[in-house]
């Protein structure tokens, strides 16, 4: 999969202290939700007892997180904090065991569903920034990073002459077989999901005895056809070919090919997660609460000083330690953040690069500049 800014650096939007445990175990929980249609009633969470989750999973938001998501919400959800318990108050039955797995990945969450129809299984890591892969559903290996639509299509027999009929007859970015013991799932990755019309044919056909529809979780979906202009600081020096060409604008002609986005898509999604950004410094700035916190705050304290004079006047500097200690602030508050490129390293950049450009008198879009340059350095 190719990198892309807005994936893999600039982002998610999100709340929780860690983009690893809180952002990638929503994305887990969207996925497993979708595979049980929307409908759970148990869920099992194992985690191996010696991976990074068995002592973690609640302090570090992977439990928060992993709930968000079952229960439908996204990264920023303001029910975050207390999905646990709203799910379990939405009647839904949950347990969470510490077992001896063996898992080779130290983030590995394996989930055990069911309603009263069906139970499912689905195994996935968390890799870090937010990002996730699916490696395995019902027993099945199987490599799912939620830039596609997926349509998974179970079948008896190897699977292989379901998935020749649709390489005849669909066009698709990928059509795959995964085989363990008597059955297999075809993956079908696309940029929309199969057409029911299809699935029903399929269905009475007898060549599929179930579908599950897997909506993508990541802003910027991958295609086949993608072709970025370059890969590495070599390749984009090739591309410039000595025109000196800002890396701000670098960035938009990467990001558009690899996202099949308009130069002002780009622009235009950057600059809304700036005014995501200045909205967050403005709540640390006005003051943030949490219980459960080491952080409390602090930056209200350093603005009040700044203003009677009392600290050394560090010029612009002053400005960027205030709004990076804001951000923070607003973190450990459970408030909304854009990992840049994780959580815990949410604030250094946008608050150097906003303060900045306040101090250089620049707008919004200037600033949405400053954080495509960085992102294309990643």
């Amino acid at each position: 999969m190719l990198i892309s800014i807005f994936n893999d650096v600039i982002g998610p939007v999100m709340r929780g202290p860690s983009s690893s445990h809180c952002a990638a175990a929503l994305r887990i929980g969207r996925l497993a939700r979708d595979l049980m249609g929307g409908d759970i009633r148990e869920v099992l969470v194992e985690y191996d007892r010696h991976g990074s989750l068995a002592t973690t999973h609640g302090s570090q938001g992977s439990d928060m997180g992993l709930f968000g998501g079952l229960m439908g919400g996204d990264a920023a959800d303001e029910r975050l904090p207390t999905s646990t318990e709203a799910l379990r108050a939405s009647g839904v039955r949950v347990a969470i065991e510490i077992v001896d797995a063996g898992d080779p990945h130290p983030n590995t969450y394996r989930l055990s569903l069911a309603n009263a129809r069906e139970r499912h299984t689905l195994h996935a890591i968390s890799t870090g920034g937010g990002m996730i892969e699916v490696i395995a559903i019902d027993g099945v290996p199987i490599s799912i990073f939620g830039d596609y639509y997926e349509t998974l299509l179970w079948t008896d027999g190897d699977g292989q002459a379901l998935a020749d009929r649709l390489e005849r007859s669909i066009r698709a970015d990928a059509v795959l077989v995964h085989r363990a013991g008597g059955s297999a799932i075809v993956e079908v990755k696309s940029s929309a999901f199969l057409d029911a019309n299809l699935t029903k044919e399929l269905r009475a056909a007898g060549l599929v005895r179930d579908v599950k529809l897997l909506n993508p979780v990541l802003p910027v979906l991958s295609s086949r056809s993608a072709s970025v202009p370059f890969t590495t600081c070599e390749e984009m020096l090739r591309y410039d070919a000595g025109r000196n060409t800002p890396l701000w604008k670098l960035a938009i002609a990467y990001e558009a090919a690899r996202g099949g986005l308009s130069e002002e898509e780009v622009v235009a999604r950057m600059v809304e997660i700036v005014r995501t950004l200045r909205r967050s410094i403005a709540q640390g700035l006005d003051g943030t609460s949490y219980s459960d916190r080491i952080l409390g705050y602090q930056s209200g304290g350093y603005a009040r000083s700044l203003d009677e004079g009392r600290l050394l006047d560090l010029g612009a500097l002053d400005r960027v330690v205030l709004y990076v200690a804001a951000l923070m602030e607003v973190k450990s508050a459970m408030g909304v953040i854009v990992a840049a490129p994780t959580a815990g390293a949410c604030a250094a950049l946008p608050g150097a690069v906003i303060a900045m450009a306040e101090a250089m008198e620049l707008g919004e879009e200037d600033m949405a500049r400053g954080l495509l340059a960085a992102g294309l350095i990643g």
